[in-house]
């Protein structure tokens, strides 16, 4: 008679929530490079200034998963929630292109990694043991969603209302995060697997910078696809941006609710080897599709690869972390993507205007298949689900 699964508690869910709407005002500002180009600026001004928070973020990384640790979670996923909703509210008086739009693009970064970096180990801390990569891919829809439900929602309000707009709604959907939070209860510690004997802590360290690095790679096949693609289809006039966003994250919820708990049965490595190869294939081909139903079927394949690699990773770097490091690792984890994204959002407009688009998208896929030979090359035994 098989083992009936532990139930995912009510507060995963509030968690995921909340998470759910803080995203859905982030991802109002992957429109922001449409707003650069209607003031005037280019690529590169674009992709700069989408990537200033990226880095703002990881700048601080470093002391809020030694906070998290030591004060807890659930106050730096509010405080990030609202210091979100700040400011959003905050672009309203936002005139041009200077140091004010600078400012507040830092702010953004630093509220993004403490509200996401806190809701994401919360999220590990309530999920079961036995179900882990499962809640997490559950979790990730909260992530994944708002790319589906933002940016046409938001390309709406800009062409009715104005940028100003979408701006005033996210920053009233970050507050309804806020209240959310309020009522999250404290996680319980850490549950860790069963492992042979007690794992080295060398070959732990090593695991867990395997992992990042080639989750660093990754980030920029995600940066380049999120940050240029809404550029490119603008700048080509192939059709509106919206459809593409709700392509792929409508096929990344599905391999998520269809495949979500595969690595916990067959393990981390069968799922993730596939995934990342499929995420350098999609970004590869962006650099040649120039019609609208085959970016759509990009944006399919997209989301099937993040889909299953982003939680499979996560749950990966889960099994080989203790209850005194979570916070630690899972910002060593995120803050990693979230350099990779950032690296690629900042630098890769100037790829685009000195070679052109051709070039920026097959180095953005080399970049992420290099991800793919580092992780083959990282640990291959240790910790598994229980």
């Amino acid at each position: 008679m098989p083992r009936r699964k532990p139930p995912i508690p009510r507060a995963f869910f509030l968690v995921a929530a909340a998470n759910f709407l803080f995203f859905v005002n982030f991802s109002f500002f992957f429109l922001l490079p449409l707003w650069v180009l209607e003031h005037g600026g280019g690529e590169e001004l674009a992709g700069r200034i989408s990537g200033i928070s990226g880095f703002a973020g990881l700048a601080v990384l470093p002391i809020i998963g030694y906070l998290l640790d030591r004060f807890g979670r659930r106050r730096f996923m509010i405080a990030g929630a609202v210091a979100s909703a700040a400011c959003s509210f905050a672009y309203l008086t936002v005139d041009g292109i200077g140091q004010w739009l600078y400012l507040l693009r830092v702010v953004q970064g630093i509220a993004f990694t403490l509200a996401f970096t806190g809701a994401q180990t919360l999220a590990v801390l309530f999920a079961p043991l036995q179900r882990r990569a499962e809640a997490i891919g559950w979790f990730g829809i909260s992530t994944i969603l708002p790319h589906a439900v933002s940016p046409p929602l938001g390309e709406e309000i800009i062409r009715r209302w104005g940028f100003d707009a979408m701006f005033a709604v996210g920053g009233c959907i970050a507050l309804l995060a806020v209240l959310i939070s309020s009522f999250i209860r404290r996680p319980p510690a850490l549950v860790v697997g069963s492992r042979d004997g007690e794992a080295d802590s060398a070959l732990v360290v090593r695991a867990v910078a395997t992992a990042a690095a080639a989750m660093l790679c990754c980030g920029f096949g995600f940066g380049a696809t999120m940050t240029f693609v809404p550029v490119l289809m603008e700048r080509l006039e192939l059709g509106r941006v919206g459809p593409f966003f709700i392509a792929w994250s409508l096929a990344a919820v599905s391999v998520r609710i269809l495949f979500g708990a595969t690595s916990d049965r067959i393990g981390r490595r069968a799922v993730l080897v596939p995934a990342m190869f499929m995420m350098s294939a999609a970004v590869a081909a962006l650099a040649f599709v120039r019609w609208y139903p085959g970016m759509i079927a990009i944006a399919v394949v997209f989301g099937f690869a993040q889909g299953l690699l982003y939680p499979t990773m996560n749950a990966l770097v889960a099994d080989w972390s203790n209850p005194r490091n979570i916070g630690r690792t899972q910002s060593v984890f995120s803050g990693s993507y979230s350099l990779g994204i950032a690296s690629c959002a900042f630098f890769f407009g100037t790829i685009v205007e000195a070679h052109g688009w051709q070039a920026m998208f097959l180095t953005a896929s080399a970049v992420t298949l290099l991800g793919l030979g580092i992780f083959l090359g990282g640990p291959k035994q240790g910790a598994e689900p229980g």
